[in-house]
């Protein structure tokens, strides 16, 4: 078996999923919406800002984090925005059994399940 090939796979079977179906419809309304898609760009301009910073070995300041928060607290008042976060909550549970399965190979073997 090769692995990657199910990881491509599993990839594909994503695209195909009604929860990405769920998040592209989300995503192609907030960028039909100019205020949805400005303010859902900049929140992820900050997002991405952060995680560089974090990957980079800098702290994260607590003003960064309060910055990051209230800009979430606007955006999830709008309609559009709300549907994607959702929508991308949604598929993030999928990623998450999926992770859950993956683990399981070695959760067995140090519980002696091998």
């Amino acid at each position: 078996m090769d692995v990657l090939q199910t990881i491509h796979e599993l990839s594909t079977a994503i695209r195909m999923s009604e929860p990405f179906a769920e998040l592209r419809r989300a995503y192609e309304q907030v960028q039909r919406d100019p205020t949805a898609h400005q303010l859902f760009a900049k929140f992820r301009t900050l997002q991405k800002q952060l995680q560089q910073k974090q990957m980079s070995g800098f702290p994260v300041s607590d003003a960064d984090v309060e910055l990051l928060q209230q800009h979430l607290h606007v955006i999830e008042m709008n309609e559009n925005i709300a549907r994607l976060i959702q929508a991308e909550e949604r598929l993030n549970e999928l990623f998450a059994q999926a992770m859950a399965a993956m683990i399981q190979p070695i959760e067995q073997l140090y519980d002696g399940h091998s």
